[in-house]
């Protein structure tokens, strides 16, 4: 399989938004490489999340449930085996 140069997409002009608008911004994102650039399939997508307070401040990201620091999540999303192939 070949290597490619991944799409870097730069929320940092952004600043302190709350997780709502961020996830319309990455909505948004995710159409235009789609419509704009003809994108329809990705390979280990790694999304960082710098969680903050409303000032900025960083957060430590913890489970409500248990109070259990989190540092990794992995996704809960359904993906079918039968599309799990090399190209």
């Amino acid at each position: 399989m070949k290597k490619t140069d991944p799409v870097e997409i730069d929320y940092k002009t952004l600043g302190t938004i709350p997780l709502d608008e961020l996830k319309q911004a990455i909505w948004e994102d995710i159409e235009a490489l789609r419509e704009e650039f003809g994108v329809s399939f990705v390979t280990g997508v790694k999304l960082v999340v710098p969680a903050t307070n409303e000032f900025g401040d960083p957060l430590v990201v913890k489970r409500l449930s248990t109070g259990a620091a989190v540092k990794r999540l992995d996704t809960h999303h359904y993906h079918p085996a039968c599309l799990d192939y090399k190209l």
